[in-house]
């Protein structure tokens, strides 16, 4: 949850204590849960009694005295403006060039949707989160889960009690009434199609802290949801009974992964990391689900890791071995690094986390307290933890608070090729007091861009440098002092849209309620990718423009001719496969030597990709020996493609489908069904007309550019 002072009264075993405390190396242990229930969205459970008001308070992971005076060192920003705020950025490859200084905009300059979003609730401060679908936003507050239309409408909203009611009874034994749920974090895996919720639960008579894990069944909240819970206080099967602090969750190809910071009623103890395999996990059939911890990690300078921050992964697949990517500040004043973890087999038994510093870094401290317009009070944005991290084509990245002497409450971004292990920028927000970035990186940012030019954040200065109300930069303005409690929260939601490619924003504004002064309430808005035309015989007005010149950023084609797309032609099935492999793996990729097909000699121009087809068992060809590489690809045949590149590595052909026919072209029987069903269902297409599919037609070239861009690169 967050950062400020009350420490949860817990029950423990200090006995239990003692040995979890004297663990000072990395520990992996495996363990399984039981605990699994279901929400059926059409038929919501009533309310249910839960906690009065209250203000949502967690753990310091430094002691509070320390944290007090690490806040203090750095002096509030003067409430003399400075000039109008701005970004302050150094590109290490490039030293001296800065991100407005570039041609490429991957975002547009204002939003084209904006709305309100969940209402106050009975917890302060929110702690607000979203994911995007192929059709619908989940918005997440402390207390509360809303499903939205793209377009604002509110459509579902649930307590956590009643989202949770079917477990309700394993996770907290002592009644709804005890029962206390804290820093839900939502996400959408684009790779599998699935919303994840992670929330913590805590017993408060009891002292049982839980993580709570909610899966959605298919690629909309329609779909139903499963949800899981395991002791938080386990280490694999060994019972320690700490408190659960600040769940956070990503995911790559492989694994989910779940991270928090476990308190004893001596302090931090440790960060710890819960690994579950999606195979288990997606698997309707799962009836027990493992898990496996990985334990007191260690910085270099041998202090303890906090606040892990699990990367979301972003674009191209690829194969199925990567490591899982985590990312952690320092606690430690003054610090120049941040600690990036790689866990190696996350998939087996023994996972391990293989440690890696990134040197050069900004020195850093805890962001300042910040002041606000009309009020006395001093508001706390928290230490300097990693909030955001996303892994795109092989670089990792962050978004975290810090404070500097110049800038004492600022969000800084970091891009660290994780080839090398080196920052290759560093940008931060200057001239006046910013927090809780709200991030996510596009694929209109290409691989050679440095960071989306919308870099949307809490503030709490107008455009001129001064004092202002607490609202979102570019997005909402407060309406009044924030009052009540010094505590502003833990994080703001940003995601991209896995079908329009744009990015959602989602956070707190200090709201105007009369008498009720200095309430809050959440803003979403929305903000289409732009990017700059590739081609001579493509205009803005085409439908779709903003895909192809996407595929062309990441060199997934090169056009019909240097200058010219030629979007209204077909699609060979040699092309296609050339299209699909770069999307998955690049052009650099291992390939069988010997020719599958006897019509795609070694000396084709393709042989290679269509090789590597056939080895991934994307393809069997058009027939037995041969793959007709000239023959133009249907559409039939490009949702095969298309859903055998996203699942075949994780679940062969054993993947869920919606089993109600969508289009009225495509019945049960027809060979190509459940690959149309699942395509229509992640939203890479909507079909030929809103009813029909149209599965015999050619795909053209500006067709695929869709298909492909939602099904790999957003």
């Amino acid at each position: 949850m967050s950062l400020l002072g009350f420490l949860t009264w817990v029950w423990i075993d200090l006995a239990l204590l003692s040995t979890v405390s004297s663990l000072f190396a990395q520990t992996t242990a495996v363990g399984v849960t039981r605990i699994s229930g279901v929400l059926d969205p059409s038929h919501p459970p009533p309310p249910l009694p839960q906690p009065g008001p209250r203000f949502s308070r967690g753990h310091s992971v430094i002691p509070w005295e320390e944290y007090l005076i690490r806040k203090e060192q750095l002096a509030l920003r003067s409430p003399i403006s400075q000039g109008p705020p701005r970004l302050d950025a150094v590109d290490w490859t490039s030293l001296g060039r800065s991100p407005q200084a570039l041609l490429l905009q991957p975002l547009a300059l204002s939003p084209t949707t904006s709305f309100e979003g969940i209402q106050q609730t009975n917890v302060t401060p929110p702690d607000p989160d979203l994911a995007a679908g192929p059709e619908d936003l989940i918005l997440v507050v402390n207390t509360s889960f809303a499903r939205y239309s793209k377009e604002g409408l509110q459509t579902n909203l649930l307590t956590a009690h009643q989202w949770f009611s079917s477990i309700l009874p394993s996770i907290c034994p002592s009644g709804p009434e005890f029962c206390r749920f804290f820093d839900p974090t939502v996400r959408y895996d684009q790779f599998h199609g699935r919303f994840l919720i992670l929330i913590g639960a805590e017993d408060m008579l009891m002292g049982r802290n839980s993580f709570v894990l909610s899966v959605s069944n298919g690629a909309t909240f329609a779909s139903g949801w499963r949800h899981w819970a395991s002791d938080a206080g386990l280490v694999g099967a060994t019972q320690t009974n700490l408190t659960l602090d600040f769940p956070q969750l990503g995911y790559d190809t492989n694994a989910v992964y779940m991270t928090g910071n476990m308190f004893s009623v001596r302090g931090l103890q440790y960060a710890k990391v819960r690994i579950l395999r999606k195979i288990e996990l997606y698997n309707p059939a799962t009836t027990t689900l493992s898990f496996r911890d990985i334990i007191d990690l260690r910085n270099e300078d041998d202090t303890k890791v906090t606040t892990l921050q699990p990367a979301l992964w972003r674009g191209r697949p690829g194969g199925i071995t990567e490591p899982g990517i985590l990312v952690n500040a320092s606690d430690t004043p003054n610090a120049d690094y941040l600690t990036v973890w790689r866990i190696q087999n996350p998939s087996s038994d023994a996972p391990t986390a293989v440690r890696s510093t990134i040197r050069g870094i900004w020195r850093y401290d805890y962001p300042a307290f910040f002041a606000q317009q009309g009020s006395l009070l001093r508001i706390d944005a928290g230490d300097s933890r990693v909030l955001k991290a996303v892994v795109r084509n092989g670089v990792l990245f962050t978004a975290r608070d810090t404070g500097y002497v110049t800038d004492p409450t600022t969000v800084t971004y970091d891009r660290i090729d994780l080839a090398s292990n080196r920052a290759t920028l560093q940008a931060r927000h200057i001239a006046g007091s910013f927090f809780y970035p709200a991030y996510d990186i596009p694929a209109s940012l290409g691989p050679g861009n440095t960071l989306p030019n919308k870099l949307i954040t809490g503030t709490a200065t107008d455009a001129n440098g001064s004092p202002t109300f607490i609202g979102i930069l570019e997005v909402k303005a407060g309406e009044s002092p924030y009052e009540g409690s010094a505590r502003w929260g833990d994080y703001f939601g940003g995601a991209v849209d896995p079908v329009h490619g744009g990015l959602w924003v989602y956070g707190e504004y200090a709201k105007n309620r009369g008498a009720a002064a200095g309430r809050w309430g959440s803003w979403v808005a929305y903000f289409p990718w732009s990017t700059t035309p590739q081609f001579n015989d493509l205009t803005s007005s085409n439908p779709f423009y903003h895909h192809i010149n996407v595929l062309r950023l990441w060199s997934i084609t090169s056009g019909c001719t240097a200058t010219s797309y030629c979007p209204a032609a077909n699609v060979t099935r040699g092309q296609m496969a050339v299209f699909v492999v770069r999307c998955l793996l690049g052009d650099s990729f291992a390939f069988p030597e010997t020719p599958y097909f006897t019509d795609v000699p070694s000396t084709h121009p393709f042989f290679k990709y269509i090789q590597k087809m056939r080895e991934l068992n994307i393809t069997s060809g058009c027939s037995p020996t041969a793959y007709c590489p000239d023959a133009n690809v249907t559409r039939g045949e490009m949702a095969v493609f298309l859903v055998r590149g996203k699942f075949r590595p994780l679940f062969g052909e054993n993947f869920q489908f919606p089993e109600s026919a969508y289009f009225s072209d495509v019945a049960a029987t027809h060979p190509f069904f459940k690959h149309i069903q699942k395509l229509r269902e992640l939203g890479i297409t909507s079909g030929c007309t809103p009813t029909s599919y149209c599965p015999n037609d050619f795909v053209t070239r500006e067709q695929m550019a869709a298909f492909l861009t939602r099904a790999f690169l957003n």
